[in-house]
């Protein structure tokens, strides 16, 4: 069985969108010497945005909702623009004659956000997988299910379980079981790698994913993909027909309305779930009532 490696700390992330390249490179520069921070050049994968007041004032026009951690550097101090700032609950800094006192600003506050992501990542984590949790799980779920409501898009849940895992358990001992689990994480985190997508260990080998607008075809596409990444990993399982360890997936597709129920959701993918391993598990299927609803949208 493969042994999942070490992984070192990932950096914290810094986002600059900064038109001016002046009042950017001592920033670029302090990122650079800094062991533990990175600058990236998307602003999906960052923990931290850093704008300029120009920045803020255009993606403020677009409608866009800001960032969650987003600080806000202005050349010089106005207290309407630091109002507009604070009002979207970002942070106004302003840039002042001795760039270190700035450096000092920014290092102070990204200890804050790291400290408060810790914190926030212990309460919705699996301490085993680094996954999220069963309530973090939970949580998204209804979110999923109540943005999906109001824009009038179709979500995809898929629930994953480990085909024989009592058996694997009992086998090679609950420590290469653990290790196990921590393998499949990895599988399940690289098939669903939209910003949005949410993959979460909800109990002992059950892992489930959340794909927000997404229609059936879709879901099938990951669930597939999840099939094959597990088949080519190649998990030792000699209690097992297939002699490795594979997975069953249940998956269900619905269009949330006041026709419907949040429970309803989670139901018809447990119930496709059951269907899987009914049929002799290392397969996907998904629930009647979804393949209803996709065919009346064709027709």
């Amino acid at each position: 069985m493969d042994l999942l490696s070490n992984q070192k700390e990932v950096d914290f992330c810094v986002y600059l969108e900064m038109g001016d390249a002046s009042d950017a490179q001592p920033i670029e520069q302090w990122l650079k010497d800094c062991a533990d921070m990175s600058q990236v050049y998307t602003a999906e994968q960052s923990h931290l945005q850093i704008w300029d007041w120009p920045a803020f004032e255009y993606h403020k026009q677009l409608g866009e909702p800001l960032p969650k951690d987003l600080v806000v550097i202005e050349k010089q101090y106005h207290t309407s623009k630091e109002q507009s700032v604070l009002m979207q609950g970002a942070q106004f800094f302003t840039y002042p004659e001795e760039v270190e006192l700035l450096l000092l600003r920014l290092s102070q506050h990204i200890q804050r956000v790291s400290y408060l992501r810790a914190l926030e990542g212990l309460s919705v984590s699996d301490a085993l997988t680094g996954l999220f949790n069963r309530r973090k799980f939970d949580q998204d779920l209804d979110r999923t299910w109540r943005q999906g409501k109001r824009q009038q898009t179709q979500c995809s849940l898929l629930l994953v379980d480990v085909d024989y895992f009592k058996r694997f358990n009992d086998t090679y001992g609950h420590l290469a079981g653990d290790q196990c689990l921590r393998e499949l994480a990895t599988v399940f985190s690289a098939c669903a790698v939209r910003p949005h997508d949410v993959v979460a260990r909800i109990g002992g080998e059950e892992f489930a994913v959340i794909l927000p607008d997404t229609p059936l075809q879709g879901a099938q596409f990951v669930a597939q993909q999840i099939l094959q990444a597990v088949t080519d990993k190649n998990i030792l399982n000699e209690e097992a027909p297939l002699g490795r360890i594979s997975v069953s997936i249940g998956i269900s597709c619905i269009q949330p309305g006041e026709m419907n129920k949040l429970s309803q959701w989670q139901q018809a993918a447990d119930d496709a779930l059951y269907q899987a391993k009914a049929n002799g598990r290392n397969q996907l299927q998904f629930n009647a009532h979804t393949q209803v609803l996709a065919e009346a949208e064709i027709f």
